[in-house]
Parts: C-alpha cells; sequence; structure tokens
C-alpha cells in the first residue's frame, strides 16, 4: 500500500510488524483516529515492548518496508535501561525513528520511554481493523494520560475530543 500527504495508509506498516510477531500498541496521533477522532497524522508512533528479541523483530519488520533508522546505533540498545537513560537524559532522545527515504516518506517513532506496565496495557489492548490488519491499540484511558503528559496543542485537542467520543459511547 502507499501513502501520501493526501491520504496516508500505514497498514502495511503494521502488517510487517504482525508477520514479525512484534508485541507493540499503537499510541499517538494514529490511536486517537483509530479510536474515532477526525483528525490528520503524518507518522506512526508506537510503544513497543523493551526486549532484544522483540526490538529486532521491529527492526527486521522496518528493514523488510524499506525504511531507515534516523539513529546510528541499533534500535536493540533500548532494551538495556542504561542506554535508554543516556539517550533520553544525554541526548534528550524521546523517540527511535525510522523513515522511508523514497515516497511517500513515511516516519515511525518508538517511544524511548518505556510505557508503564507495558505487558498489563498490552493485556487490555484495543484491537481494531483496517483493510483486514489488526493493530493493537493502547486503551483510551492508558492514551489519555499519555497526551496529559506530553501536554502539547495537539495533545491538548486530542484529549477534549476523546473525553467527547468517550462521553457518546457511554450514553
Amino acid at each position: 500500500m502507499t501513502a501520501s500527504r493526501a491520504q496516508f495508509d500505514p497498514t502495511d506498516i503494521f502488517a510487517a510488524l504482525n508477520r514479525q510477531r512484534v508485541k507493540y500498541l499503537v499510541v499517538g496521533g494514529i490511536a486517537v483516529v483509530l479510536h474515532g477522532v477526525n483528525r490528520f497524522t503524518w507518522d506512526v508512533d508506537l510503544s513497543v515492548e523493551l526486549t532484544v528479541g522483540n526490538l529486532a523483530r521491529l527492526a527486521e519488520a522496518m528493514r523488510d518496508l524499506g525504511f531507515e533508522r534516523r539513529v546510528p546505533a541499533p534500535i536493540e540498545g533500548l532494551a538495556d535501561p542504561k542506554v535508554r537513560r543516556l539517550w533520553t537524559r544525554q541526548r534528550g532522545m524521546k523517540v527511535y525513528s525510522f523513515f522511508e527515504r523514497q515516497p511517500p516518506s513515511r516516519v515511525i517513532d518508538v517511544m524511548v520511554k518505556p510505557l508503564a506496565q507495558f505487558d498489563r496495557v498490552y493485556g487490555r489492548r484495543v484491537t481494531v481493523r483496517a483493510k483486514g490488519v489488526s493493530i493493537p491499540l493502547v486503551p483510551v484511558d492508558v492514551l489519555l494520560r499519555m497526551k496529559r503528559e506530553a501536554g502539547r496543542p495537539e495533545d491538548l485537542f486530542d484529549i477534549v475530543q476523546l473525553k467527547a467520543l468517550k462521553r457518546m459511547r457511554t450514553r
């Protein structure tokens, strides 16, 4: 599948992650959209299980799709808490990015800071299907917490929209 600025379609990314058996959750703008909020985004934000094996499978999925890492160090370094501390504190890194050199030039951002209790949250994931692909989303309550912590203007907008959607669904 292809994506463009007119139609951003990351389903091939999720299919590749699933084929490689990567344990991941979709977070960020794509999660907001897939939970039902109408808004635009141009990247894919992921929280992943930070084990060497899972990160290696993630890297393989990215290579299969032709994505390149933006960071000169292998992503498997995220499995080491000391390396994560170094990257976050000394280098200010928040995400480990992969990108496409060729159009549509999509970006995939993997959260460097691990999701608190990843396995527990993963057990509560919301799975949606798009074009026949299963996509694991972070639950809305966790997404709201992540958006509050980020606190950017777009995050504050997402919070309002997600809360309104949640109210509509509980009626």
